[in-house]
């Protein structure tokens, strides 16, 4: 299921920060970019950034690697 961040997202363009409203949120930042939001994730040791593609609903991982799941897709993102 998609998170109400994402849900929106595919609804109109814009950049969304959880991470200021709710401290400690794994999403640091949502930009859409058209077909393809651009999600940055923060990780134990820095940050990864993945993309969602709003066709494909898949995210894909900074490792080229594409999952619809956003939780597999954070972990192998900060592996």
């Amino acid at each position: 299921m998609l998170n109400v961040w994402i849900a929106a997202a595919l609804a109109t363009s814009f950049t969304y920060y959880p991470e200021f409203v709710s401290p400690g949120a794994k999403i640091e930042a949502v930009t859409d970019l058209g077909p393809v939001l651009e999600v940055v994730v923060k990780c134990e040791r820095g940050t990864a950034i993945m993309s969602f593609s709003k066709v494909e609903r898949v995210f894909c991982t900074p490792k080229w690697t594409c999952h619809s799941d956003m939780n597999v897709a954070i972990a192998r993102s900060c592996k």
